[in-house]
């Protein structure tokens, strides 16, 4: 009679590797959800918005649905295609590594729009340069990392051969939301000097907007690169690096739709403005009260 054959080696815990992935992905999954109908409710509710301003809403669904497809693959491959053989979890198929790729896109768009804000609104270049400096920088980490994991996919490979470029590109993404969101608290509170009690509470409405929409893509970089420092023997920091795209592109939406709070209020206009006449702005503008227009309520308009 022939020997059994041997029994399979035992699959080791998977909840600092496999785990962690997998709530990342059905967490990022239902972010998608909600930017979805965001990006829905934009389209309908601000139709007369610039074609470049819904093109970039739209350009960021595509890249946000692109990233939900390959990364629902991967897991796919990693859960059945190679069921138990847990060596492809830290080397995981090629479609793993596209977030990077996905999720780098979405960052310097997001924040690009959010560093426009603070030109229009201080009418000075110097911060925003330096945001767009920083933008840039850890866009070519992000490509560098993308490009050299795509040769060979394996996970290890962060916290060793990567393991700088993975601490400046999680230490790039956090400044940048504080510096922009500082600039932004600065000048609107400057702008908060008037004698008019309503433009005070319009100000005060804005600078709590602007926190809300910082907040969360604030404190998911700031975790995943705790997490990276301390946990190196697990994949834990990446829960927040895989869902980081979905808070960014639903703090863009949560922007523009946000615009729709200040329709009741009389006396302003709020909105994007939306022309592509030569001169006039593409992007959306961040104007607020002037003290010129304070001294005449009939020109107290402005736009967001």
């Amino acid at each position: 009679m022939s020997a059994s054959p041997p029994a399979p080696p035992p699959i080791p815990a998977l909840d600092g590797t496999l785990g962690d992935i997998q709530i990342a992905l059905v967490v990022a999954t239902w972010l998608f959800g909600i930017e979805s109908l965001q990006t829905y409710n934009y389209y309908t509710q601000f139709p007369k918005d610039s074609v470049l301003l819904k093109g970039l809403v739209g350009a960021i669904w595509l890249l946000e649905l692109g990233y939900t497809i390959v990364s629902w693959h991967a897991m796919y491959v990693i859960t059945v295609t190679f069921y138990g053989r847990p060596q492809h979890i830290l080397a995981p198929p090629l479609s793993m590594v596209f977030p990077i790729f996905f999720n780098a896109l979405i960052a310097i768009s997001v924040q690009t729009f959010f560093v426009y804000r603070v030109k229009v609104l201080s009418g000075k270049w110097l911060v925003p340069l330096i945001c767009c400096a920083m933008n840039l920088a850890r866009l070519g980490f992000n490509m560098l990392l993308f490009g050299k994991l795509s040769q060979k996919p394996i996970f290890t490979l962060l916290t060793t051969t990567f393991n700088w470029e993975i601490i400046v590109v999680s230490s790039i993404g956090p400044a940048v939301d504080i510096i922009v969101a500082a600039s932004l608290i600065y000048y609107l509170w400057d702008r908060r000097k008037t004698d008019f009690k309503q433009t005070r509470g319009m100000v005060d409405t804005l600078i709590i907007w602007t926190v809300e929409t910082t907040l969360l893509t604030t404190l998911s970089g700031v975790m995943q690169l705790v997490l990276f420092l301390s946990r190196r023997h697990d994949l834990s920091w990446l829960v927040f690096f895989l869902i980081q795209g979905k808070l960014f592109s639903n703090s863009l939406m949560a922007s523009l739709n946000g615009r729709t709070r200040f329709r009741a209020v009389p006396g302003t206009a709020l909105g994007f403005n939306s022309t592509t006449n030569a001169g006039q702005n593409v992007l959306p503008s961040f104007k607020l009260l002037r003290n010129a227009s304070d001294t005449n309520p009939a020109h107290n308009r402005q736009t967001w």
